[in-house]
């Protein structure tokens, strides 16, 4: 086993023979037979033992034993120890995967602060039969059949080429000693069920079936690479970016083949869940337009060609108070921008026609000035109508996508909405004979 060890070392590059590599030692025979094959080979190392406080004197007595273990082999040791159910209590989460986040952000702390380049976990090919299993069990897509990765940033599973038979043999012929964790024989966990009741029968039927499995681990991985190939050489095909946002051509994606699989994995980097693609496809193939699908930073909109991918607003809090004439432009919270110019009025004074400018009687503006998002009840007098009108109808007349009314502020003086910005502004507000300066602000669009 020694001689695989470092074999399967150098053959995967896993580090080189300078190199300091953190070992996470539980005390278990997994990491203690890890341990033994490092000091065996003279690598330089360092040992790194969590206690999460779970199983009260076993786990102190875990702590000793590992401790001891390294000043044994004249090595460094590092400790810590963490209330683990209070933790999950606090996150919400389960035990194991509090013990998970805990131990792995310390690791990375470790191997900042004291200089190891590595990070070695002792996972070898059993666990990640039972990783494939589970993830089976909960649903995965192609990463999931691919078992426990060889490197995962600094982390490195050196045992990855051992099965766990072997582990013990090895364990056994040299005399090691190890701690047993009692909870590893009880099936209150998942993984242990999987352990204890299924894998044996798998392997009833396969004799060879960790060597069929890491087949189907390289062969997955193979295909995830081409996978991810086409996911990349097909996204720009399909979308492109607008200021802050991404518009999906809904016809491009439908001529693709597979484009329900592809739209699912385009939209997992931003949070959005398997579990929401049914809804969205039936979304993409329907004509319900106005459609939102949001995941906790993304909102993805149905609109009437496209799906138009944007980051969350920061909502009606977001207000800009200008006290007085602003000297520099204002970026608006979608990455717009107005500049405010003030200029003599006379007979002959230009007005500027378009919707993204407005010429506005200075006298009658009351510093300061807000600029916020529309909302519910808001009410204004647009230019060139009789009577007041609610901005929530005047964007329903003029037809306004779901994404551009979700974005449209009002420009506000004395609490009086003096430009739908982009839009129209105030009757109040215009240009008469009697106005002597003009205030005029112009909305660059993204």
């Amino acid at each position: 086993m020694r001689d695989e060890f470092l074999t399967f070392v150098n053959e995967q590059h896993l580090f080189g023979p300078t190199d300091s590599v953190l070992l996470a030692v539980s005390g278990g025979i997994d990491s203690v037979v890890m341990v033994d094959l490092f000091q065996q080979q003279a690598f330089t190392y360092g040992i790194a033992h969590v206690n999460f406080g779970l199983r009260g004197e076993e786990s102190d007595e875990d702590e000793v034993f590992v401790r001891q273990l390294a000043e044994k082999n004249g090595v460094r040791f590092h400790s810590v120890r963490f209330n683990t159910r209070d933790y999950a209590a606090q996150e919400g989460i389960s035990i194991q995967m509090a013990a998970r986040q805990l131990r792995y952000h310390w690791f990375e702390e470790v191997a900042q602060t004291a200089g190891y380049p590595y990070i070695a976990t002792a996972h070898h090919q059993d666990d990640s039969l039972e990783t494939l299993l589970l993830n089976l069990v909960r649903g995965t897509g192609l990463a999931g059949l691919t078992g426990i990765r060889l490197r995962n940033g600094r982390v490195i599973r050196p045992l990855l080429f051992a099965e766990r038979l072997q582990i013990e043999t090895y364990a056994a012929a040299h005399g090691l000693t190890w701690r047993e964790d009692r909870s590893n024989a009880e099936d209150k966990y998942a993984r242990n069920r999987l352990r204890h009741q299924v894998v044996p029968v798998l392997k009833g039927l396969n004799v060879n079936l960790l060597n069929t499995v890491k087949q189907t681990f390289d062969s997955a991985r193979a295909s995830g690479n081409l996978v991810r190939d086409e996911l990349a050489r097909s996204w720009p095909l399909v979308s492109r970016e607008r200021g802050g946002t991404t518009a999906i051509s809904v016809s491009d994606l439908l001529a693709l083949p597979e484009w329900e699989f592809r739209l699912g994995e385009w939209l997992k980097p931003y949070g959005f869940r398997p579990g929401q693609l049914p809804a969205l496809v039936d979304a993409v193939k329907g004509t319900n337009f106005g459609q939102v699908f949001e995941s906790p930073e993304y909102r993805l909109l149905r609109d009437r060609t496209e799906l138009i991918l944007s980051k969350k607003t920061a909502g009606p809090g977001e207000v800009i108070v200008l006290p007085g004439m602003p000297d520099d432009e204002v970026r608006l919270g979608d990455g717009r921008v107005l500049q405010f110019e003030i200029f003599q009025y006379s007979p002959d004074f230009q007005i500027k026609e378009g919707e993204a400018v407005v010429c506005l009687d200075a006298a009658r503006m009351e510093w300061p000035l807000t600029i916020r998002l529309w909302q519910t009840g808001d009410r204004f007098r647009p230019l060139g109508l009789k009577g007041s009108q609610k901005v929530s109808d005047f964007l329903t007349n003029r037809k306004v996508s779901r994404r551009e009314r979700e974005e449209a502020r009002v420009l506000l003086s004395g609490g009086r909405i003096v430009w739908l910005i982009g839009y129209r502004p105030d009757d109040f507000y215009r240009l008469t004979p009697e106005t002597k300066q003009v205030l005029q602000i112009s909305l660059k669009t993204r």
